[in-house]
């Protein structure tokens, strides 16, 4: 008898698997993958690997602008996916080793629900645990008229295989995986279009429309064609390569590809989970409702990461798992999912925490605005990477900040200090009488918040 069994080793069950075991739990993972979940190996990790690899073709193809001058560059495909390979391998293995040093248990296997208390593993003895928390994370959607099952449609999963650079990729999907995945390409050589069918790029995402404009002019300069307004309906194959009809506010429109990358969204893994068996019901989204410390309305059953409703992203997993391990101590936390950053990896990047202007004033705030541009820098002039702007949005009443957005070089690393503000309730000032380090890209940051209080140095206040 375990205290805890968790399915599935994601960044939401590793992570309350070890801080389980922390506590003294007995804990059991069961994983039919590979450890790490869709996050470490076809997701998060793979994708920012390739990110930074392909970030470096970009500046060798811009050195001559400073006087460094280069032979001819080669790619060796097979090398880019192995390198890619060998950096999620090191991180599984030591995801393993961490479980070993903390005496958790895995157990390799589809782990299925058989009644309350105790799950079945294939080839395996049944598993009887006091508490079973469901951590099975979520999967790549279809739409009808494409599959996966076609050679010729990606999925995430597929584009990060990186077996072959297709001379014209189309996307279906301007969210983040699609986006991210355009730029990789793009910068891998592949002529990308990209078809959205809401009115705008990253649907659903809190960003300011400025934020917007500047990362879809940024991505046209780049040669990435955006179509927004504009549904795929069908493809036909011909002796040319592959025809996608899709239809738009300007009529229809037929795009030529070599291969179709499906990128609309992903689903809940909630299906073929044994949930009948303790008379447990998704919701029409297919999530699983969550209480509080993560429990569901089956005593003893949990739920955390892409299974649940809120952002699916492998932080918010992460914190989930914690906070389902500390609750077994009773400690009562809530997460606020408008405090949880996100970072997106396109170029530039765009990061952001709490809520946009947008949404402050229909909440009904008196707002107060500073914004910084990236030209202001110094740091950003010396790594050319003038492109975007930092935002702060305040509370006028007490300068309390609402939220924050960075668009721009190195936004997915500064977002954690505005997040710190967002979480502990800090006012503009608390960030304008910080000192922070010069030449940095952070001081954009303290000049937007000065900029609100109409103190800035380098920015004309507004």
């Amino acid at each position: 008898m375990f205290n805890i069994a968790i399915i599935g080793a994601g960044p939401g069950g590793y992570v309350a698997a070890i801080r389980t075991a922390q506590l003294g739990f007995k804990t059991v993972v069961i994983e039919e993958d590979k450890l790490g979940g869709v996050c470490l190996n076809r997701g998060c990790i793979p994708t920012k690997a390739l990110y930074a690899a392909t970030e470096l073709l970009h500046e060798i193809d811009r050195a001559a602008e400073i006087g460094i001058h280069t032979s001819k560059i080669e790619l060796d495909l097979h090398r880019l996916a192995t390198w890619k390979e060998e950096v999620v391998t090191s991180l599984s293995t030591g995801i393993q080793s961490l479980f070993r040093s903390h005496g958790v248990t895995l157990i390799n296997g589809r782990g299925r629900l058989a009644g309350r208390g105790r799950i079945v593993v294939a080839n395996h003895d049944e598993i009887a645990a006091e508490r079973i928390v469901l951590a099975t994370g979520s999967a790549p959607l279809e739409i009808p008229g494409f599959s996966f099952l076609d050679d010729n449609i990606w999925s995430s999963d597929d584009a990060l295989q990186l077996t072959e650079i297709p001379n014209h990729l189309v996307i279906i999907g301007g969210g983040v995986t699609g986006l991210e995945l355009a730029t990789i390409y793009r910068r891998l050589g592949s002529e990308i279009t990209v078809i959205e069918m809401m009115p705008d790029i990253l649907p659903g995402i809190e960003i300011d429309r400025r934020a917007l404009s500047v990362l879809k002019r940024a991505l046209t300069a780049q040669g990435i064609t955006i179509h927004t307004n504009t549904a795929a309906k069908s493809y036909r194959r011909t002796n040319e390569g592959i025809i996608l009809q899709s239809a738009g506010r300007n009529g229809e429109l037929e795009i030529k590809a070599d291969k179709i990358l499906l990128a609309v969204g992903r689903r809940s893994r909630s299906d073929d989970l044994g949930l009948e068996t303790i008379e447990l019901t998704p919701n029409a989204q297919r999530f699983i409702e969550v209480g509080p410390g993560m429990e569901t309305v089956v005593p003893g059953v949990y739920a955390i990461g892409d299974l649940i409703p809120g952002p699916m992203l492998a932080h918010k997993a992460s914190a989930e798992g914690i906070l389902f391990a500390e609750s077994l101590q009773g400690k009562s936390r809530t997460l606020s999912y408008d405090k949880i950053p996100q970072a997106i990896f396109t170029d530039p990047q765009i990061a952001s925490v709490g809520i946009s202007e947008k949404r402050a004033k229909e909440k009904g705030y008196d707002v107060i605005v500073g914004r910084c541009p990236y030209g202001a820098l110094g740091k950003a002039h010396g790594i050319r990477k003038t492109d975007g702007f930092f935002q702060v949005v305040a509370d006028q009443s007490n300068h309390r900040l609402l939220g924050i957005q960075i668009v721009g070089a190195e936004a997915a690393n500064l977002i954690s200090e505005a997040a710190l503000a967002i979480e502990a309730g800090l006012p503009l000032e608390a960030i304008g009488e910080t000192v922070h380090p010069h030449p940095t890209l952070s001081e954009g940051l303290l000049e937007a918040a000065e900029n609100a209080l109409g103190k800035a140095i380098h920015v004309a206040n507004r």
